[in-house]
Order: structure tokens, then sequence, then C-alpha cells
């Protein structure tokens, strides 16, 4: 699969969403170290045929990342990595995902944990979306200059060359 970019010329509630949205993250960041909930997140490397893994640039956050988000009450793990994949990308995955892994973020204020799975098998419609603006396949060792912590840490750790303790986002 190859990615499609196009520039996507937004509509003004959307650009004004995007915006208020990345105002407010100082705010929501003090609110969080204060409280310091615990929140668990799924994420997923998308491998193509030729190895490379899909790296999502979203609209409410700097750099690139793989695809993810919360888990929601009452939902399990698997069934938010699913719905993830399918509302940023339009990805569905054929057979069972791979479990690689459950981190911990440390540079998350929150007390923050994901669950982290491989999937080789898929299938992907992608619409345009006010979550993402930008996804693409990156082989291992040359990630863009502002791919995000996660990334590069896995990327490290399948060339053999781990950046951080096992566990660590």
């Amino acid at each position: 699969m190859r990615a499609i970019i196009l520039p996507m010329p937004r509509p003004f509630h959307e650009r004004l969403i995007i915006k208020t949205a990345r105002a407010l993250r100082p705010v929501q960041r003090l609110w969080w170290r204060a409280r310091r909930p615990t929140v668990m997140g799924a994420s997923a490397m998308v491998v193509n045929e030729k190895g490379e893994m899909l790296l999502v640039r979203h609209t409410y956050m700097r750099g690139w990342h793989f695809p993810g988000g919360g888990v929601g009450k009452r939902e399990t793990v698997l069934a938010a990595m699913h719905r993830e994949l399918k509302e940023e990308l339009g990805l569905t995955v054929k057979g069972e995902p791979a479990l690689l892994g459950v981190y911990t973020n440390p540079g998350d204020p929150r007390a923050s944990h994901v669950a982290f799975y491989r999937i080789d098998s898929y299938d992907m419609d992608f619409k345009p979306n006010i979550e993402v603006a930008e996804w693409r396949f990156f082989a291992a060792d040359s990630l863009p200059p502002d791919a995000g912590r996660g990334p590069r840490n896995r990327a490290a750790e399948m060339a053999g060359t781990p950046r951080v303790p096992a566990g660590v986002w």
C-alpha cells in the first residue's frame, strides 16, 4: 500500500477545533500533574510487505507516532486497538495481532500504560478525518527526524540496540 498524501484544506470549524486543542494542552498537562490519573492505551505497529512500519501524524500533536489511543471504560485493550485503527485509518485487522509488550510512558504526566501490538495482515481504506493529518510507511532505519519516542525506541529494539530499559515507551 502506498500513502496518498494530499494537501487537505480543512473547513474552518476543524481548524478551530485543532487550534483550541493545541492551545489547551498546557492546561490539560497541569491538571494531569495535579490529579495523576491512571490511563491505559492501545497502540499498534502495522507492518507492510516490505517490513516498513506505519506511522501517523496527528492534527493535535507534533511528530510521527504509532496509531492508537485510549482504552474506554468497559472496553478491552484489544477492542480499543481495533477501534482506534478503524477510526484513524479505516484499517481492519485480518487474523490475530501479536502482543509485543505493555509499556509505561514516563514522559506522560499521567500514570500511562500502553499495550503494543504488531499487525502484519490488514485491509485499509483511509478516509481523510479530523484526527490524522498524514500517514506513511517508514523503514525502521529511516524514521523521520520528528518521530515520537515510541517509534524511535521500538526501532532501536528491532535493531538490537535498545535505547531505554525494557518496558519503557
